[in-house]
C-alpha cells in the first residue's frame, strides 16, 4: 500500500494537484502531570474514514480525497461515506488499489481535454 500511495501522489501531482498523506488512526498515551501522577489519553489522529490523500487541484482550487488500498482489498463503510459526502460537496473523490484504478478515478472524476473523446475519434 506504501508504494501504491506513493506512486498515486506522484500521478496526482503530474496532473497539476499539490497532495498530501493524511495521518489517521489513533493512539493510546500515557504521560506524567506536572504532580508526578501517571494519566492515559486518547489521540485520534484525523476523523474516521478520511481518506489518506487529500489536495487541492492548483489554479483552480477544486479539492481532491483519495483512498489507498492494498489490491484487492476494498474501503470500509465509513471510508466509502467519507468519499460520497465528498463528491456530493464537489470533491474529486475516488478510491483505488492500483494505478489503473487510480487514473480511472482521475478520469471519472475530473476530463482533461487530452482524455476527452472528440467527435469522430
Amino acid at each position: 500500500e506504501g508504494t501504491l500511495l506513493k506512486s498515486v501522489m506522484q500521478l496526482l501531482q503530474a496532473h497539476g494537484f499539490q497532495v498530501f498523506r493524511r495521518n489517521t488512526g489513533a493512539v493510546r498515551a500515557t504521560y506524567t502531570t506536572k504532580d508526578g501522577a501517571a494519566r492515559e489519553r486518547f489521540v485520534r489522529f484525523s476523523k474516521p474514514g478520511a481518506a489518506d490523500i487529500y489536495g487541492w487541484q492548483l489554479l483552480t482550487g477544486r479539492h481532491i480525497e483519495v483512498e489507498v488500498k492494498r489490491l484487492g482489498q476494498k474501503p470500509s463503510d465509513v471510508q466509502l461515506e467519507w468519499l460520497r459526502h465528498a463528491k456530493e460537496d464537489g470533491c474529486i473523490a475516488f478510491w483505488c488499489d492500483s494505478m489503473e484504478a487510480a487514473i480511472k478515478g482521475l478520469k471519472d472524476g475530473y476530463t482533461w481535454d487530452r482524455w476527452v473523446k472528440r467527435k469522430g475519434s
